[in-house]
């Protein structure tokens, strides 16, 4: 019996950001899981207000920017590998 949970379209998931080492990082973490199947990664921060304490959401776009920026010295690091070579 396998205890990976798969998470099913149209629902999400928040866990306690444990890293969470400044006021603007955010206090929750997860994953949402849109109906057409798409993960995206969610960020959470707990609010007070006048009506009680909410969890403000919004798309944690960090990590993406993160891979992009990878992907992208990837694609410069193999034009120079094959330039190089075309050269030579």
């Amino acid at each position: 019996m396998s205890n990976q949970h798969i998470q099913q379209p149209g629902k999400g998931v928040l866990f306690m950001n444990d890293r969470k080492t400044s006021e603007k990082h955010p206090d929750w973490k997860g994953t949402l899981t849109l109906s057409d199947g798409t993960p995206v990664k969610i960020a959470g921060w707990t609010k007070q207000t006048p009506k009680g304490s909410l969890i403000s959401l919004a798309e944690d776009t960090f990590n993406l920017l993160i891979n992009n920026n990878i992907q992208e010295k990837s694609i410069i690091r193999l034009t120079r590998m094959y330039l190089s070579n075309v050269i030579d």
